[in-house]
């Protein structure tokens, strides 16, 4: 048996095959999805740029203050608040190309727009697994500066780093699942175009 080129594979290794898109029926969907998704979009970068900002701040103070007071765990706790803050300000910015949908008006800019939209969250979830390493190695070191200079924390460290491990597993799971629609779009972006060629 033959696979065809453009099939699509899905996650078990099926491959699956349009013969013609419903293009009536796909398309107030695709609309509806598009426009729920600018709403969380537009909710994420209100929150997300003052947030991002309002933590370098605040790891700024917190360096500032544990330098002043020679308590070096507070300096790494500081670094570490103002380099996730960072990171939110930068994965928070990747969305602001992908942020309206009103360009988007015919069925094929509208899979354009869900690709790069796509590809833009895979790009943030990344970004949030680098903020939960930054999280665990410089809470860990603040944790073994603080041994060795005062007295250990009250709560263990591990508890810290498993609830980090279990966050960064949720975000594994949920980039699968973006994986998933991705790959459903261009497998659609492409059955559209071979469509329009014959």
């Amino acid at each position: 048996m033959t696979i065809p080129s453009d099939a699509y594979w899905d996650e078990l290794g099926i491959a699956w095959r349009a013969i013609k898109p419903e293009v009536n029926v796909l398309m107030p969907r695709l609309r509806t999805r598009l426009h729920r998704q600018s709403l969380f979009i537009a909710l994420g970068l209100i929150a997300g740029l003052p947030l991002s900002g309002a933590g370098f701040i605040l790891g700024l103070y917190t360096i500032w203050s544990g330098w002043m007071s020679g308590t070096w765990n507070f300096v790494i706790r500081g670094i570490a608040i103002g380099v996730i803050s960072i990171i939110l300000g930068v994965a928070t910015s990747l969305l602001v190309p992908v942020r309206a949908n009103k360009a988007a008006r015919a069925f094929s800019d509208m899979i354009d727009l869900s690709i790069a939209r796509s590809q833009r969250i895979l790009l943030m979830l990344r970004l949030a697994f680098c903020a939960c390493v930054v999280a665990a190695v410089l809470g860990l070191m603040g944790s073994v500066v603080r041994a060795q200079l005062t007295r250990p924390p009250h709560l263990s460290p591990i508890v810290d780093v498993m609830v980090l491990a279990l966050c960064a597993l949720g975000l594994d799971l949920y980039g699968r699942q973006i994986k998933l629609g991705l790959e459903k779009m261009r497998y659609l972006r492409r059955t559209l175009v071979l469509d329009e060629d014959k």
